[in-house]
């Protein structure tokens, strides 16, 4: 069974990773001619980073839909199927429902953050390495909006590391989120989608909402998955957020995380009471 899932997991991360070099290799390509001929040093490869992210112009949705996959079943998969299945009696008297919950949360977060930096910094060495190299600089304010719809800052190398780090814990907290709902789940396939059900579902709701007024718009990006996944990348119906990106982060964040805390509550008080 180990080796089994130890084939499946190296598979699927082959695939995945020759997923967003294949998809870096087509951005570049489209990209090509903004290279300077004699090396002079611009920001196309900052530029050339967003746009390769989530709604960036050379986004690809079948990577984002792997991710969205894989960092939950790597996270707590196998945890979920401990509970769906006749070990997890035996799991629970090991470790009991607290021991069993925090693994899934620490396992969750972890991988998330981990999936996350890995991808981006693995995009940063392919677009240094195979497309030109990095050179930061202060962009004007109106040119930056132009480019990118909820930036967080004009300087492009605070803006690349905000992105790369809150983005990372932006995944650790969506983990924890749908291994909460998965507790929920009894059907070991239906958590193996339950990460792109859930991430795009929010989505949809969330640009369905954004179409009202203000308040509503306010609303829907309260529960938009992509304001902590890809922060700052987003516009929903090319309408700004109303608040600072930062602070945006911050209320997405303890929204999913208070959510988390009540399913994890709810489930544990469920199976103490049979």
């Amino acid at each position: 069974m180990l080796k089994r899932t130890q084939k499946f997991v190296l598979i699927f991360l082959i695939i995945y990773f020759l997923m967003i070099t294949w998809q870096f290799f087509i951005a570049a390509k489209s990209e090509a001619g903004l290279i300077p001929l004699k090396g002079k040093a611009v920001d196309i490869s900052v530029m050339l980073f967003f746009s390769i992210q989530p709604n960036g112009w050379n986004e690809n949705i079948i990577n984002l839909v792997i991710l969205l996959a894989l960092v939950p079943i790597f996270g707590a998969g196998l945890l979920i199927y401990f509970k769906n299945n006749n070990m997890f009696s035996a799991v629970q008297q090991r470790i009991g429902y607290h021991g069993f919950i925090k693994a899934g949360i620490i396992r969750s977060f972890i991988i998330g953050v981990v999936f996350s930096l890995i991808t981006n910094l693995y995009q940063l060495a392919l677009i240094n390495l195979f497309y030109y190299p990095f050179f930061f600089k202060t962009r004007p304010i109106k040119l930056y909006i132009g480019a990118r719809p909820g930036y967080f800052s004009t300087n492009q190398l605070i803006d690349l590391c905000s992105y790369v780090i809150l983005s990372a814990i932006g995944w650790g907290i969506f983990a924890v989120l749908i291994f909460s709902i998965g507790l929920f789940v009894s059907k070991n396939s239906i958590y193996l989608v339950l990460g792109p059900c859930v991430g795009l579902g929010l989505t949809l709701l969330s640009f369905i909402i954004s179409l009202g007024n203000e308040f509503l718009l306010f609303l829907s990006y309260l529960w938009f998955p992509f304001a902590v996944l890809a922060p700052g990348q987003f516009a929903l119906d090319s309408r700004l957020p109303p608040i600072n990106s930062y602070l945006l982060f911050i209320l997405v964040a303890l929204l999913y995380l208070l959510l988390a805390a009540y399913l994890i509550k709810l489930w544990q008080q469920k199976r103490k009471l049979g």
